[in-house]
């Protein structure tokens, strides 16, 4: 999906450039200009990105590669202290907080191996148990209320914001 963005992107450009000095849209008739586009487009879609995933048993790491710069973030899954979820999108996202901080990811990238998604939801039911928020869209996307994890809990109220 990046690519096309991309490329309609440096499309508009190039054809707004063009019309404005008046030249028409004959640019795109210069072979020339079709590589800058082809570069541009590769370039800008993040070619050299990637997100690697590891879980242990009360942790969840993502390792972000971007041109050969690496970013690690990591959570402590059993003791979060808010969970929340949204529709974003085609998918539902997931924001963990715990004391040092937190994330976000979609439910589709924790998802795509099952063990890390095991792992990130026994994590996020201990917490939710041991008494972290959790928001109500949160409850029904994860199906919180089919699991004995929010009646665990001491506290009057069945669900925090």
């Amino acid at each position: 999906m990046n690519v096309i963005v991309a490329f309609l992107l440096m499309l508009a450009l190039v054809a707004g450039v063009s019309l404005v000095r008046g030249e028409g849209l004959s640019a795109f008739q210069y072979w020339q200009l079709w590589i800058v586009i082809a570069v541009f487009t590769f370039l800008t879609s993040s070619p050299f990105t990637y997100l690697t995933y590891a879980a242990g048993a009360d942790w969840l790491m993502v390792e972000r590669s971007r041109w050969g710069v690496k970013k690690r973030t990591w959570i402590d899954l059993y003791n979060l202290t808010k969970v929340d979820a949204s529709y974003g999108g085609t998918t539902f996202h997931l924001w963990l907080h715990s004391k040092e901080g937190g994330f976000s990811r979609s439910t589709e990238e924790l998802q795509r191996d099952r063990r890390i998604w095991d792992l990130t939801y026994n994590g996020i039911l201990h917490s939710v148990a041991s008494g972290a928020q959790v928001s109500n869209q949160a409850v029904g996307i994860l199906q919180l209320n089919k699991t004995p994890a929010l009646k665990l809990r001491d506290t009057g109220k069945r669900y925090n914001l």
